[in-house]
């Protein structure tokens, strides 16, 4: 059976200009998740996204785990875009014009007694107008969204070897749409798992020679439990 390793990236950077960015704490997390990783995987293949944020969280984890194994993979990390997260920000500001203002938006928001409780309540009614609209003001529809993403996973199980262990640095979202093909859910449910998953928790899945996947585990985070290291959803 090959592996397929499904990442999410360490905590970005959540009420910053750049919020494409892993913060202190995300690139703690990475260190620790690539510790973890060389106690339980040799990877035959590395990939991720091409936002800062993934491609940082697979730096960060490739430093910690040759640390932990004290020897270099020498494996190329090949980036593919069909892995990064949807647009939240074009999401939202489809759901609130003002929003279109990214001063106002991040103003608005700190503002609040629980600015990241507020930001997720916005999130998520934003997200759930989308899931259902086929608006052309979205740089991305969800359907296409889905289509791309399972479009990789398909293309990862195509062309590789059977007893290969991948591992993909990627986001929430862009993880639960693979899960939701491989558990057969809706949409909301899918995203019910997008809104549980942890900064670098680990999901793992498999494959036969016939391509069928399965998962194996979800949102594994015991890598920052263990290590007394914060566990942060955003």
């Amino acid at each position: 059976m090959a592996e397929l390793y499904l990442i999410r990236h360490g905590q970005a950077s959540f009420g910053k200009e750049n919020y494409d960015a892993l913060s202190e704490l995300g690139a703690a997390q990475a260190q620790k998740l690539g510790q973890a990783l060389a106690k339980l995987v040799k990877p035959t293949q590395l990939m991720c996204g091409s936002l800062n944020r993934q491609q940082q969280t697979m730096d960060h984890m490739l430093a910690g785990y040759e640390t932990a194994c004290d020897v270099k993979l020498g494996l190329p990390v090949q980036v593919n875009p069909d892995f990064n997260e949807f647009d939240h920000e074009n999401v939202l500001e489809v759901f609130n014009p003002d929003f279109k203002n990214r001063e106002f938006m991040t103003k608005h928001i700190l503002s609040q007694k629980e600015p990241e409780k507020v930001f997720h309540k916005l999130y998520r009614k934003a997200v759930m107008q989308w899931l259902g609209d086929h608006s052309t003001e979205y740089s991305e529809t969800f359907e296409s969204f889905n289509q791309r993403v399972n479009h990789a996973i398909d293309g990862i199980i195509k062309n590789a070897n059977r007893q290969e262990c991948i591992v993909v640095v990627s986001s929430a979202g862009a993880i639960s749409m693979c899960l939701q093909q491989v558990l057969d859910i809706s949409p909301i449910k899918a995203f019910e798992l997008n809104e549980m998953m942890a900064n670098t928790a680990i999901t793992r899945l498999v494959f036969n020679e016939v391509g069928d996947l399965n998962l194996s585990y979800f949102n594994n985070f015991q890598h920052l439990s263990l290590s007394d290291t914060k566990v942060t959803y955003r």
